[in-house]
């Protein structure tokens, strides 16, 4: 079998509390997975986001203030694309790969990576948390050892849309060619521990994955019950 390529956020799926194999390796083999879109509006949003960032930091050698937190930097990186952004792990033969919001070089030489999610942050992303951990984690370890690091920092940026009464009815925001909505930023700083973390990560997908066939799915898991319930109707008489 040739060898396994993952993304960071593929990955992270490894990091949530007791992942069903089966499903693991059905969303990895079986792309495109049936019935599944995503709304282009989002990336739309978060190549924006980069774009008003990068610009900022072009006129004014530093962070937009809404990034302040994160320490002092006039210098950002452009990501790499995800086939340039990538490393092969020696002991398992998985290659992990990715393409990070924002990578930022730090007043001391070290790098801060970001990662932008179009969302309000709440209790509900705590059960995300792990995977958006690992997510960023991959990263750290994959500009590590191509020699962009070291990482030093990680976090979350979630921009939340506001659509408050108040925000609707400033004039400002409408004009001839439609409407501006304003993005909150909430800044949620996560531990940096790619070396801890990343190799255990693809051990478990390296088992999982490789095997020629899926095995047996976690008791009790919705998506499991719902790929069965599909297939019974295949099987079903005219």
């Amino acid at each position: 079998m040739a060898d396994l390529v993952i993304s960071a956020k593929n990955l992270g799926e490894f990091a949530r509390a007791n992942p069903c194999p089966r499903c693991r390796w059905l969303a990895h083999h079986a792309r495109p997975l049936p019935y599944q879109t995503f709304p282009g509006i989002f990336s739309s949003i978060d190549r924006y986001n980069k774009r008003i960032v990068h610009a900022y930091m072009d006129r004014e050698r530093r962070l937009p203030q809404w990034l302040a937190s994160l320490g002092h930097s006039d210098e950002y990186i452009d990501p790499p694309n995800y086939r340039t952004f990538s490393v092969r792990d020696p002991s398992t033969g998985v290659t992990l790969r990715g393409e990070a919001d924002g990578i930022f070089r730090m007043a001391d030489g070290s790098c801060t990576i970001v990662d932008y999610k179009t969302s309000k942050y709440s209790r509900a992303q705590g059960g995300l948390f792990p995977l958006y951990r690992a997510q960023l984690n991959g990263y750290a370890f994959i500009a590590n050892r191509l020699g962009m690091g070291p990482v030093s920092q990680l976090a979350l940026v979630y921009m939340e849309p506001v659509t408050d009464q108040e925000a609707a009815e400033a004039p400002a925001v409408v004009d001839q060619h439609g409407f501006v909505m304003g993005l909150k930023a909430t800044v949620v700083p996560v531990d940096v521990d790619p070396d801890g973390m990343i190799p255990d990560l693809l051990r478990k997908a390296q088992a999982v994955l490789s095997a020629p066939a899926p095995g047996p799915g976690k008791h009790g898991c919705k998506e499991c019950t719902a790929v069965d319930r599909l297939l019974s109707f295949q099987t079903q008489a005219p």
